[in-house]
C-alpha cells in the first residue's frame, strides 16, 4: 500500500473554544489516506465533513483545536499564515459546491488566477490555463465570464482552477450538489480519472449514496467522528444498494413479500428522514415514529424522544436535528388527509381532474426552495406530481423529469433540489395512500410505462 499522504492524529475541533458555550465539531478524528487515493468523507449534513477537509486544505485553521493534521509531512495545524498561504495554492485543489467563480473575472483569469499567486509569469499562465480549459471541453468559453455559463460548466471551470498549479490533492467538497444529473456523471468520471491518469490523490466529500461507487475507501462521519471505514468494494457497493433499497419501497417489497405494508412504510419512512444514520438508530426511530403515526404519543413527546441520548432509551440525535425531523414529521401529518381524499377520488374515478390538488402539493414540496420557479417549470413539476399521483411514473421517473434539463423537457433542478423535492413528495404520498396503513405503499408499486 502506498505510503499515507495525509495523516490526522486524535484531532479535535470546536466552536467557541475554552469559552463557556464551547461545543465540538469533531471529536478525535483518527484517519489516514494514502498518496493516489481516491477516498469519500460521508455522512448527513452537519456532521463534521466539510469542517474536516477545510482543517486538510489549510482553509479553516486549527486554532480552535488540537491534535495533528499531517499533509505532505508538514502538520498544517502548526503552519504559519504565509506557509499557509502557500499551502493552499499549490498543496491542495478545492472544488467547491457553490463554485465560487470571481464573476468579474473571465473564465481563463479565473483559471489563471492561482498561478497568480504564486508567480507565474502571464504569458506561461495563460497558456497553461488554455491547456486545463482543452483537457475539460471549455476552451471556446475562455472569454465568457461566469454568468453566461450554466451550473455544469461553471463546475468544469471550478474543477480547472483546482487544478492550476498542478496540486498532488484535490477536495471535492459536495460537488454534486448545484449539477443536474448528466453534468454530475462528467464530475465523476473525471475525479476518477484524476485518480487514475494523473495519479493524485482525491477526497470527496458527499451524503449521495450513489456517488460513493468509484471511492477506495470510504470513511462515515456522524456527529463529528468517524463512526466506520470501508475499503472493500463488493462492500462498499452492497451498502449503496441496501441505501437504495431502503428508500425504494416497491423494490423493497418484491424482494422482501412476507414484511407487511405497514411495516414497509414505516422502514422506507424512517430511512427517508434519517438518511446517513446507523441501522440502529433508524429502527429506534421507527419505533417513535409508529408510535406517533398511531397516535400513542404527541408532538413533544416525539421530538423529546428524538433528541434523547441514544444510551438513555432515545435516538441521540442533537436538539437542533431533532427539531428539525419532528417539524418536518408534523408538516408531513399536515398534509394526509389531502392526500387521501385524493386517492379516494381517483380510486372512484382514474380520470378525474386533479389539478388544484396538484398545485397544492407542488407547493407544499417547494415550501423550502428559495429558488426562483418559472411558469414552464412549474407546468412540467404539476405534471410529475400528477404522475406520481395516478400512478403512471414512479419514484425514479419523478426525479428523472425534475432534475432534467428544461432544453430536454424536464424541470431543470440541480441533484440537491430534486432529492429534497421528492424526499417530501414519497414522504406524504406514502402516508396519503396508508390511510389506516392497511395499504401503506401500493401507489409506489407502480412502474413507468
Amino acid at each position: 500500500m502506498a505510503s499515507p499522504i495525509i495523516n490526522v492524529d486524535h484531532l479535535d475541533f470546536y466552536y467557541d473554544y475554552k469559552l463557556p458555550t464551547e461545543t465540538y465539531a469533531l471529536k478525535d478524528i483518527n484517519l489516514q489516506v494514502a498518496q493516489g487515493e481516491y477516498v469519500v468523507f460521508f455522512g448527513p449534513s452537519g456532521c463534521g465533513k466539510t469542517t474536516l477537509v477545510y482543517l486538510i486544505g489549510g482553509i479553516t485553521t486549527g486554532k480552535n483545536g488540537t491534535g495533528e493534521i499531517v499533509v505532505n509531512g508538514s502538520d498544517v495545524l502548526q503552519l504559519s499564515r504565509e506557509e499557509l498561504a502557500v499551502f493552499r495554492q499549490t498543496g491542495i485543489g478545492i472544488i467547491f459546491q457553490n463554485f465560487n467563480l470571481i464573476p468579474s473575472l473571465t473564465v481563463l483569469d479565473n483559471v489563471a488566477l492561482p498561478m497568480t499567486f504564486v508567480g507565474v509569469p502571464q504569458e506561461k499562465r495563460r497558456t497553461e490555463a488554455h491547456n486545463i480549459l482543452a483537457r475539460l471541453g471549455m476552451e471556446t468559453y475562455a472569454a465568457r465570464y461566469p454568468t453566461e455559463l450554466s451550473g455544469g460548466q461553471q463546475q468544469r471551470v471550478g474543477i480547472a482552477r483546482a487544478l492550476a498549479n498542478n496540486p498532488p490533492i484535490i477536495i471535492a467538497d459536495e460537488p454534486l450538489g448545484n449539477l443536474d444529473s448528466e453534468n454530475a456523471e462528467h464530475v465523476l468520471k473525471f475525479l476518477k480519472e484524476l485518480q487514475e491518469k494523473d495519479g493524485r490523490t482525491v477526497i470527496m466529500v458527499t451524503h449521495e449514496a450513489w456517488s460513493v461507487r468509484d471511492a477506495d475507501k470510504i470513511i462515515y462521519l456522524k456527529d463529528g467522528a468517524v463512526i466506520k471505514t470501508q475499503t472493500d468494494g463488493a462492500l462498499r457497493k452492497k451498502a449503496a444498494e441496501e441505501e437504495a433499497l431502503a428508500l425504494s419501497p416497491d423494490l423493497f417489497r418484491q424482494l422482501y413479500p412476507e414484511v407487511s405494508p405497514k411495516e414497509i412504510m414505516l422502514k422506507s419512512l424512517s430511512n427517508l428522514l434519517l438518511r446517513g444514520f446507523s441501522v440502529d438508530e433508524i429502527k429506534r426511530f421507527e419505533f417513535f415514529l409508529e408510535e406517533r403515526l398511531s397516535g400513542k404519543i404527541d408532538a413533544a413527546t416525539f421530538e423529546s424522544l428524538l433528541d434523547r441520548p441514544y444510551h438513555d432509551e432515545g435516538v441521540g440525535l442533537w436538539k437542533q436535528r431533532a427539531q428539525k425531523i419532528a417539524t418536518l414529521t408534523e408538516d408531513i401529518l399536515s398534509e394526509k388527509k389531502m392526500l387521501e381524499d385524493i386517492y379516494k377520488e381517483l380510486e372512484e374515478n382514474p380520470a378525474a381532474p386533479i389539478l388544484e390538488e396538484v398545485s397544492s402539493l407542488r407547493e407544499w414540496i417547494l415550501r423550502e426552495y428559495s429558488g426562483r420557479v418559472n411558469d414552464e417549470q412549474r407546468a412540467r413539476l404539476n405534471e410529475a406530481i400528477a404522475g406520481r399521483l395516478r400512478g403512471t411514473i414512479n419514484t425514479e421517473g419523478f426525479r428523472k423529469t425534475v432534475n432534467l434539463a428544461r432544453s430536454r423537457g424536464g424541470v431543470g433542478f440541480s441533484i440537491r433540489t430534486t432529492q429534497h423535492l421528492s424526499d417530501r413528495l414519497e414522504s406524504v404520498l406514502m402516508l396519503g395512500r396508508a390511510g389506516d396503513m392497511k395499504d401503506a405503499i401500493s401507489s409506489l408499486s407502480q412502474s413507468a410505462p
